[in-house]
């Protein structure tokens, strides 16, 4: 091992200059001898190179790539390490194509039981069929100017674009994620995680943030995708049983219709019909708040019980699970509609399309800014019903969708007042643990 470690270093003596590896706002470039560095430029590059640097001992080590495209031909493992950095010249400048391939799982990055990864400043493109960067159990972990990119909607992109899951201290910002199946930016099972200033577009969801504890959602954009947002809770998890604690506010969800494209029964997204800004289901303390809406042609802001994403849910399977909405807190965003197209075609191609169409034509043909789901399931379980205070006075309806899918939707009411509109669930800041470094 040692000798191989000296080669290791022998090689890096060999490396090219740095100068192809600062950002593009001309930070001078690192120490070429810093034995913590290694270097990648385009026109050298070599992939069983770089492989054989990040197995020899990551640790404490940053990969640096300079501006250009660089192939491979596998994943990316990356797996128990302590304080690693992968880090670009700029997303629009280095590029990690994935186009050739033969990853059996299909993924571009994977990283697995590592603590402070950072990932920085390039894009990767076109896997086949995986997740562009999987993060699973990380402890201190930042995704800062990222993106991944499929070209086009297509069934055979990868589910998730960025996907951090199962992980504490979670750092996504100024990220950009396009075409994947599920979600381009998704955060699953983690707790202390703040998603901020990212933009996502032409995805089914652009954003998930599914059974998490202590999240900050803030400056996002969601344009363009099938739905913007969903934040849920998922049953049959282990990790993260029940998600809590939640803010969402100061983002802007902008002609989120576009017909959805994934294989239609494969999984809940899926199911989704286009047009919906953001949707909640079986969760618990979430503050909506700041956020722009516009032309969100379905509903701006869905809420419903777990039942609505999976009609066979059986409560008694999980007594623990809370399947319901509980301290939903929503006030002081802005609404309006008109600008996009209501494709009534794409939405009832979709499983839930039903309630989007039965609610709009017992509306006098409008789709309501907000809709939220009364949960009167079973006399046994109740729910909290969420604060609702929109000086902006959008259209909403209170409805039971127990019965969408047979093609009834009854109204609660129309009247906003009709809601607890006093103070309601104020989200509490929370203060990362394992602080994961910023790029640098």
């Amino acid at each position: 091992m040692k000798i191989f470690k000296l080669l290791s270093l022998l090689f890096l003596v060999g490396l090219v200059s740095v100068t192809g590896c600062k950002d593009d706002d001309d930070t001078p470039p690192v120490d070429p001898v810093d034995p913590n560095l290694f270097t990648y430029e385009e026109a050298t590059w070599s992939e069983a190179d770089f492989i054989t640097q990040l197995t020899v001992d990551p640790n404490g080590k940053t990969f640096c790539f300079g501006a250009g495209t660089f192939t491979f031909t596998n994943t990316i493992p990356l797996a128990e390490i302590t304080d690693m950095t992968l880090k670009g010249a700029g997303r629009e400048s280095t590029i990690f194509d994935f186009s050739n391939s033969t990853s059996t799982s299909g993924e571009g990055i994977a990283a697995i039981d590592s603590e402070n990864l950072v990932f920085c400043s390039f894009t990767v493109k076109n896997t086949n069929g995986g997740n562009g960067i999987t993060a699973r159990n990380i402890k201190g972990l930042r995704f800062n100017e990222v993106g991944v990119e499929w070209p086009a909607s297509s069934q055979d992109n990868g589910t998730y674009g960025i996907y951090p899951v199962e992980s504490d201290d979670v750092i996504v910002e100024n990220c950009y994620a396009q075409a994947a199946i599920d979600a381009g930016i998704y955060s699953g099972q983690n707790q202390r995680v703040i998603l901020r200033n990212n933009r996502m577009t032409l995805n089914v969801f652009g954003m998930e943030v599914e059974n998490n504890i202590d999240a900050e959602v803030y400056g996002n954009e969601f344009y363009e995708n099938t739905a913007g947002l969903l934040v849920y809770d998922l049953a049959g998890v282990e990790r993260i049983k029940n998600g809590e604690k939640c803010k969402i506010y100061n983002n802007t969800f902008t002609n989120n219709n576009q017909t959805n494209f994934a294989e239609l029964g494969s999984t809940f997204a899926a199911d989704v019909p286009p047009g919906i800004g953001m949707l909640f289901a079986s969760t618990s303390f979430l503050e909506v708040t700041g956020n722009t809406f516009i032309d969100n042609e379905s509903v701006s802001l869905l809420g419903v019980a777990y039942f609505l994403v999976d009609n066979n849910y059986d409560p008694l399977s999980d007594l623990g699970f809370t399947f319901y909405n509980f301290g939903i807190n929503i006030h002081d965003n802005t609404y309006s509609k008109g600008g996009g197209v209501y494709n009534q075609a794409g939405v009832l191609d979709r499983p839930a399309g039903p309630l989007i169409d039965i609610v709009r034509a017992q509306n006098g043909g409008e789709s309501p800014h907000i809709m939220i789901d009364d949960q009167n399931y079973s006399p046994a379980l109740t729910a909290s019903d969420p604060v609702v205070n929109e000086p902006s006075n959008p259209d909403f309806i209170w409805a039971n969708f127990a019965e969408a899918g047979s093609g009834v939707v009854t109204f609660t009411s129309t009247d906003e007042n009709d809601f607890n509109t006093g103070d309601g669930y104020v989200w509490e800041v929370f203060d990362l643990v394992d602080t994961p470094d910023d790029c640098n």
